[in-house]
């Protein structure tokens, strides 16, 4: 393992987060019937590993992916890191964050922020993205794939696309699928289109609502000229979760995976303008 990996190691483990009183389950066999799920993506800067990354492939979400619905506290978030928010992804109305499934929690409501910080302080590493979400689990449920997708930008564009799933058969098992995208503008796109085009705007802007064709070419649906695939890497592994207080920790040659499942206690009230309401009275 390279000395990079087993520094992300240690920061995952370093930072292993007690469960609170009300988070009974510790030995992997589920025991609660809703999770909050936190995910880390982050790769490694400098690297020498030496390793070719394959031929680029295909990459399509499943049909049944969930996207994570945003809520506008987000969009004030401190966070650094870039979440891309698709168009028809925001949440209309009142909703209470507590009791509602596959909503993207903000940075208070994380529980790998330590971990972030740790990676963040040392060039050795950039952190793709950060997210957390709370979700039911159950037998009868199968495989729940949740969308994974952000950008980056600067002196290279990224994007990371990809799901992650929470499963219950005996034990609590965890698939990641995830897929790093090195872009670049299309060359032949302005002179068969004999239109002129520039990148001004950020790659992390324009790919908030995109789809990837078979061609490997990242169309925008803004009307921006299409990026090209040039390299992708994949890392996808099954993890069974043995022990809910651990923080997992899934290494690749190119990217690390942090993420963390902890039992959550759903209220049974709605909380609403200061206002506890019973689900029994309302």
């Amino acid at each position: 393992m390279k000395k990079l990996q087993l520094i992300a190691l240690s920061v995952a483990l370093l930072f292993n987060l007690p469960l609170s009183a009300s988070q009974k389950a510790s030995n992997g066999e589920p025991g609660n019937s809703w999770y909050q799920v936190d995910l880390v993506v982050f790769r490694y800067l400098n690297n020498d590993s030496g390793e070719v990354w394959p031929v680029v492939a295909g990459y399509r979400a499943p049909g049944n992916a969930i996207k994570l619905q945003t809520h506008s506290a987000d969009l004030n978030d401190s966070s650094p890191l870039f979440e891309i928010v698709e168009p028809d992804n925001q949440l209309s109305g009142h909703f209470d964050i507590m009791r509602d499934a596959y909503i993207a929690l903000p940075a208070k409501e994380r529980m790998l922020n330590n971990q972030v910080a740790a990676l963040e302080k040392s060039r050795n590493y950039q952190v793709i993205t950060q997210k957390a979400w709370r979700m039911p689990v159950s037998s009868s449920s199968g495989k729940q794939p949740i969308e994974i997708r952000a950008a980056i930008s600067g002196q290279d564009s990224l994007l990371l696309d990809g799901t992650i799933s929470v499963s219950e058969e005996r034990f609590l098992h965890v698939d990641i699928d995830l897929w790093l995208n090195k872009l670049s503008p299309e060359s032949l796109y302005p002179a068969l289109s004999r239109k002129k085009h520039t990148y001004e705007q950020k790659t992390s802007d324009v790919l908030a609502s995109s789809h990837i064709g078979s061609d490997n070419l990242v169309r925008l649906h803004n009307g921006s000229p299409p990026l090209r695939i040039t390299d992708n890497f994949q890392i996808k592994q099954r993890r069974r979760i043995r022990n809910l207080k651990e923080v997992q920790y899934i290494d690749s040659p190119e990217i690390g995976v942090i993420f963390k499942l902890t039992p959550y206690d759903r209220p049974d009230a709605l909380v609403e303008t200061g206002m506890t309401i019973s689900e029994k009275s309302s």
